[in-house]
């Protein structure tokens, strides 16, 4: 089963890394737009257009199911995926759910590109909450990121600017509503107060795929999803790819522990164990996973690739950043 991952760019990374760390055995392909990034400041029309054109090349090239890792395509264009293409088609929001469910008593902020902050997707998704939601578009972060700047100073100076906007004593949470910005948690962590926590959607969109792939998939630790108790809440996965990673059962929980606690044994030692097959254009990962990477349709080259894994070790380091 070949499971696809779809971004503007490198943000999605953020989801295939969460991946490749849960599951076993699997054979992923992923998808960077980088002819096109960033989608966030293009119109609705030519980002419908492109994610369909992305969606199709991973169908193409034997997709079972594809997964949107990106906030903006999915705030724009995941209705025309799903009625395009006949594979399961997940989605990528914020999750200003959990964050309501969780730090309700004080305000969220939502840190987004444009397009999915002026959404009516996300305008509908905040409406059904009682929390209150505040909003700051962060369009200049998908550009830093894209360009390995991640703690710079003109990102501290940058980030410093527009948070300084808003009242952070009174925040309970802060909300990654870009996949992009996964790569800034640990400047975020500095700037925000102590007691605000940080909360992406990833854990939601994977929860999703797996509930919709079934026995398809392998948790790290071996065993078949489908053979687990997890029970979902269908109210918090909602047709846009999951909110609430508290959805699992207690079970659940502990199996997915175990899976971290196993895939943590490995670790670092084999942080470096990937192995590139020439011939096949993969990276073959521990646990038995392997990525094909194409950016906007073409295979990658040695330096392309060699980019791919300073992003996941960036994104190793920022994992454990709440």
């Amino acid at each position: 089963m070949k499971i696809a991952f779809f971004d503007s760019g490198i943000g999605g990374l953020s989801v295939l890394a969460e991946a490749l760390r849960r599951f076993s055995g699997a054979e992923f392909l992923y998808f960077a737009d980088e002819d096109h990034v960033p989608y966030g400041t293009k119109s609705r029309a030519e980002i419908v257009r492109l994610s369909l054109d992305a969606v199709g090349f991973l169908v193409s090239r034997g997709a079972d199911a594809v997964v949107v890792a990106c906030n903006t395509a999915t705030s724009a264009a995941i209705s025309e995926l799903r009625g395009a293409f006949s594979v399961p088609v997940i989605g990528m929001e914020p999750a200003v759910k959990l964050a309501a469910d969780s730090f309700g008593t004080r305000p969220t902020l939502l840190i987004a590109t444009p397009l999915t902050i002026a959404g009516e997707k996300l305008a509908r998704l905040v409406g059904r909450l009682e929390c209150e939601t505040w909003s700051l578009a962060l369009p200049r972060l998908v550009k830093f990121a894209q360009e390995l700047e991640f703690d710079s100073p003109a990102v501290w100076a940058y980030l410093r600017e527009e948070l300084a906007k808003f009242e952070l004593e009174r925040l309970g949470s802060l909300v990654l509503g870009c996949t992009h910005f996964n790569y800034f948690k640990d400047v975020l962590r500095e700037i925000l107060p102590s007691h605000v926590r940080i909360i992406d959607g990833i854990d939601g969109t994977l929860n999703r795929l797996a509930s919709e792939l079934g026995g398809g998939l392998k948790l790290a630790c071996g065993e078949d999803f489908s053979e687990l108790a997890c029970k979902f809440d269908a109210e918090e996965l909602d047709a846009g790819g999951g909110q609430n990673a508290r959805g699992k059962s207690r079970q659940c929980e502990g199996s997915d522990e175990s899976a971290r606690s196993e895939q943590g044994k490995k670790g670092g030692d084999e942080q470096g164990a990937e192995e590139y097959d020439g011939n096949s254009g993969k990276i073959y990962y521990p646990n038995g996973n392997s990525v094909e990477y194409f950016y906007s349709g073409r295979a990658l080259d040695a330096a392309q690739l060699h980019k791919i894994e300073v992003f996941l070790k960036r994104l190793d380091a920022m994992r454990e950043i709440n």
